[in-house]
């Protein structure tokens, strides 16, 4: 089976795909490297394109808006048109972006590139119609921003470490962990709440260590048992509690993600790259045995959703593959659907003049 050649679509960004965001319905959100972003509905139908002012990094959607970080910039649009409704410059880059309790938190980190380190951070606090509530300044650099259990968890770099909550009102509590060491990622659960950092250590929301791998924790994939990490190294594994229960090794993970069910068995979805060229995997996230595997541009985003998994590449692509006709063409080898696949292919190039 051709991975890349089995996509239930394939669209063009027409630039660097850097962030995604898919929806339930199985619509489509796509930001680019340069800040363009378009939205695909259900059907793969372009419904509208807009420029922001820089590099989208994250996109959320909530509540028939779509809120996205771009350069220096936090932006605002509606969901049905693109049309922007408010944009925010913030002191150094937007780095992230969430929405609790009706409310838009965004993080920014000011570089100074003389002392090659992170000089000050900030938490901005907006209204959804765009009146900035609240700024909370600190020398630390939130690597992670997380909903867990009705409070908002940041993950720390240096000096103070550790990872903190943060109220409505700005107000920030702090926990240390038992490794002095920043916090580089994360991800959680209903009930689990797991932060990677530096030094391969990775801590529960207690603080505890629960394991320490061989190299820095790059991204974390949270089960209510365990974990997928990917590290620094290149090392892909799985954790049930403390017990590995598989791991890979290869070029570096650009990213990663758990998609749909294949099999009765939960698919992950991982991006490589060697530094010429990229490589995209698909393995039982159970057993770590890889599917299939195709070369490819370098993978730069994944979102998923129960039915569809779209994957965003450097070279502008857009590749979204359904759970069924992924798993027919898994059982059929592609033997059985070239015709079909020609249809495809013949309506990709039709939609993509349509959409110059």
């Amino acid at each position: 089976m051709d991975l890349l050649s089995s996509t239930w679509m394939t669209r063009s960004l027409g630039e660097s795909a850097s962030a995604l965001y898919l929806r339930d319905d199985g619509s489509l959100f796509a930001g680019g490297w340069d800040g363009r972003l378009k939205y695909w509905d259900q059907d793969g139908a372009l419904v509208w394109t807009a420029s922001l002012p820089d590099r989208i990094t994250v996109l959320k959607v909530h509540d028939g808006a779509v809120f996205a970080t771009a350069g220096l910039h936090v932006v605002c649009l509606e969901s049905t048109s693109g049309e922007q409704r408010w944009s925010h410059a913030l002191e150094g880059s937007a780095d992230s972006l969430i929405i609790f309790q009706k409310q838009v938190y965004a993080v920014s980190s000011v570089y100074d590139i003389e002392h090659n380190d992170f000089l000050e951070s900030a938490v901005w606090n907006f209204s959804f119609d765009g009146a900035m509530n609240w700024v909370k300044r600190m020398d630390e650099r939130p690597w992670v921003i997380l909903e867990h259990q009705s409070q908002l968890w940041l993950g720390l770099g240096r000096p103070m470490c550790g990872f903190s909550s943060i109220d409505g009102d700005g107000i920030i509590s702090h926990r240390s962990t038992e490794t002095d060491s920043p916090i580089t990622s994360g991800s959680k659960t209903a009930n689990t709440l797991f932060f990677g950092h530096a030094n391969g250590v990775v801590s529960n929301h207690d603080g505890v260590t629960v394991s320490s791998e061989e190299s820095a924790i790059e991204h974390l994939f949270a089960f209510e048992d365990g974990y997928i990490a990917a590290l620094e190294n290149g090392i892909l594994l799985r954790r049930n509690d403390t017990v590995e229960a598989w791991s890979s090794s290869g070029d570096t993970i650009t990213t990663q993600r758990c998609g749909f069910a294949y099999n009765k068995s939960q698919t992950h979805w991982a991006g490589r790259w060697s530094g010429s060229q990229g490589c995209l995997e698909v393995r039982d996230a159970v057993t770590g045995q890889v599917l299939i595997s195709s070369q490819s541009s370098r993978c730069e985003s994944i979102a998923s959703n129960s039915n569809r998994i779209a994957v965003g590449f450097d070279n502008g692509d857009i590749c979204l593959w359904e759970r069924s006709m992924f798993e027919r063409r898994m059982k059929n080898g592609n033997k059985s659907e070239k015709k079909d696949e020609r249809k495809s292919a013949l309506q990709d190039k039709l939609r993509a003049l349509r959409d110059r």
